[in-house]
């Protein structure tokens, strides 16, 4: 099911991402240093999977 979340990247920029998520883990990576809960998700945009800080996710929208 696809849902909106508005998001802040690493970078800082805030954008609205579209996207079916996947699974929510504890972890990190090369973009989120410190271990953390992450969301990952289908970004229908990009067309690929990626990991999204759910402390980064400032609103879900359906």
């Amino acid at each position: 099911m696809e849902v909106k979340i508005l998001y802040t990247n690493y970078k800082g920029e805030t954008a609205i991402r579209r996207i079916i998520p996947k699974e929510i883990k504890f972890m990190s990576n090369e973009y989120h240093k410190e271990e953390q809960w992450c969301l990952i998700a289908y970004d229908l945009d990009k067309q690929a999977d990626r990991t999204f800080a759910c402390k980064d996710i400032k609103a879900w929208f359906n």
